[in-house]
């Protein structure tokens, strides 16, 4: 999850930095509005797109799982008492995120209270508003104040800057990205774009207006004027002093002449964008190639009764320099003598009234998964012989609250953790007991990875 939301927002941050240093002094403005629209689409979905890299299939290590061990753990009052560290931020985040929320349905209340009545003029809605306000629109409705209002109507101006907001949907724009904010609200792209979003929608009504050969200094001087009326509104436009320099600045600004070049450099850099965020998922071409290459093990150990083919696999793991060749099927039990490995003695029987805990589907579905979910590619391939215990804490109701890996070498611990944490997701364990009692307990999982060198040939 957090690498999730660094993907996010880096990805936001860096096309939002692409749009101030080349797109946003362009008087592209209808390009710039789908280009702002499209990089909230894109950073927020490209986590989520699998793209297909080659697979390295001169790493193939051998995953060996040998088999589980418990602890049931004395709980305290103290200890039932504590949250950890993850449930905080759970709830921090839950709190900003109802602020956000209240914040969201406390502007739409807003407008609702504004008191006035409703008339219809040259086809579109105009609420009429009592008090003294600058004019706004918010979705098919036009704001003004009762002292827009003349005998000649409404100044012309004004009416086309407010039109324009409406018929191109502008407050759509805003009201998406504020739907962002209530739970991403982590993401500081987000009021950045929303306030590029607003000064770009000023940019086009501003031209529209003027290409009704209006005077651009006595528009200047109408938006001026119409500052010092300004209110504050979460999902509006309005004339006001942050935006004003950039669209005066705008109005007598020519279109650059590469304003077509920086247009199509944002191919390259989605482009780029896409291999370096996007979720990396081995291709496999087919089947009769894959039964080539060597496959990830996950088999319990210190089993009787073993097989030749199974002979021959197992001598391969003490001794790396013969290559080893795997079915698919490989994650089944494999019986051995008791010399026959270094694993880890069988778990001693239960105590009279106790009982270990168990995963959804038993200990053979928890190595499928983990075996599946492991990511051998942050391995080197020249580690040899990997070793690490993976240690699950379980509590009384069957919720994993702690995993930790204990080994020599770090990457591997950190993979087997991550790799743990996939597997168990939102599953729930059935808990250890004692004398019918559900208890906490700590869940021990060897694990071993050998890695095989290529077959020497005579």
């Amino acid at each position: 999850m957090i690498l999730l939301i660094f993907k996010i927002v880096i990805c936001s941050g860096l096309l939002l930095g692409f749009y101030y240093l080349f797109l946003e002094k362009q008087r592209t403005f209808k390009f710039n509005r789908v280009f702002l629209l499209s990089s909230l689409i894109f950073a927020y979905c490209i986590p989520f797109i699998k793209l297909n890299v080659p697979t390295n299939q001169t790493k193939a290590g051998n995953l060996i799982f040998g088999n589980p061990t418990q602890e049931l753990k004395k709980q305290t009052i103290l200890s039932a008492q504590t949250l950890d560290l993850t449930q905080i931020v759970i709830w921090i985040y839950v709190l900003i995120t109802l602020l956000f929320l209240l914040k969201f349905l406390f502007g739409l209340l807003k407008l609702n209270l504004l008191k006035g009545n409703k008339i219809e003029y040259k086809g579109h809605q105009i609420f009429l508003v009592d008090q003294a306000i600058s004019p706004f629109s918010f979705l098919g409705t036009i704001y003004l104040s009762k002292n827009h209002i003349n005998e000649n109507g409404v100044d012309e101006r004004i009416f086309l800057h407010e039109k324009f907001h409406v018929d191109e949907k502008h407050s759509f724009d805003i009201l998406f990205v504020e739907i962002l904010k209530i739970f991403s609200w982590f993401n500081p792209s987000l009021f950045f774009i929303k306030k590029a979003m607003i000064t770009n929608h000023e940019f086009q009504a501003d031209e529209y207006v003027l290409e009704n050969d209006f005077d651009v200094k006595n528009y200047q001087n109408l938006i001026l004027n119409e500052i010092a009326f300004t209110q504050k509104f979460q999902f509006t436009h309005q004339f006001n002093f942050n935006n004003t320099k950039k669209r005066f600045i705008m109005m007598t600004t020519k279109n650059s002449r590469f304003s077509l070049a920086k247009k199509l450099s944002v191919l390259p850099l989605i482009a780029i964008l896409f291999l370096l965020f996007s979720r990396k998922v081995e291709a496999q071409n087919s089947k009769e190639e894959i039964l080539k290459v060597k496959q990830d093990v996950a088999i319990p150990l210190n089993v009787e009764n073993v097989t030749v083919e199974d002979k021959g696999i197992l001598k391969a793991f003490k001794n790396p320099v013969k290559a080893i060749q795997i079915k698919l099927d490989t994650i089944k039990p494999k019986f051995v003598g008791k010399n026959e490995t270094d694993g880890p003695p069988p778990p001693p029987p239960s105590k009279v009234g106790q009982t270990i805990a168990e995963f959804p589907g038993g200990i053979n579905e928890l190595r499928r998964s983990l075996n599946s979910n492991f990511d051998t590619s942050v391995l080197t391939g020249n580690e040899g012989l990997l070793k690490s215990s993976l240690n699950l804490t379980i509590n009384a109701e069957g919720k994993v609250i702690n995993i930790v890996a204990k080994g020599d070498n770090e990457v591997f611990n950190k993979e087997a953790e991550r790799a743990m944490k996939i597997a168990n997701g939102d599953k729930v364990w059935i808990p250890a007991t004692e004398k019918g009692i559900p208890k906490e307990t700590v869940f021990y999982i060897p694990m071993t990875m050998q890695f095989a060198a290529p077959e020497i040939k005579k």
